[in-house]
């Protein structure tokens, strides 16, 4: 069944420091049908998310207030769950080693096509 034909769309948590980047991944996300909130910084991701559980979180690695494994152990934190599933974006190396630690289960090299993006997120929520 597609994001189109369910009656309601996985919601999926944008979290960047960059203002573009949220936008043109809230876009791309919702034009696969995706209901998408987004945060600009790790405060504004754990309130978002602890008042509403997203089914994926897609999660910049490096936020002014803190780094992506810190963040997310926070978002599992204040939505309850040990698993939630994290597709991590950054724009440095060692992009394996920080989702290892992040506890992510993708991840992207920044700058990435928006096609990878959803196909990241299909994966982290089928």
């Amino acid at each position: 069944m597609s994001m189109a034909e369910q009656s309601t769309p996985a919601h999926v948590l944008v979290v960047d420091d960059d203002e573009r980047m949220r936008q043109v991944m809230s876009w791309a996300l919702e034009d696969e049908g995706y209901s998408v909130v987004t945060a600009a910084d790790a405060s504004q991701a754990v309130a978002a998310a602890a008042g509403r559980r997203p089914a994926v979180v897609v999660l910049d690695y490096g936020l002014p207030d803190g780094d992506g494994a810190r963040v997310a152990r926070d978002l599992r934190a204040a939505t309850g769950e040990s698993v939630l599933p994290i597709v991590l974006v950054t724009a440095d190396g060692r992009a394996s080693e920080k989702a290892a630690r992040a506890g992510a289960v993708t991840y992207l090299h920044k700058p990435f096509d928006v096609d990878d993006l959803v196909r990241a997120v299909r994966s982290a929520h089928p």
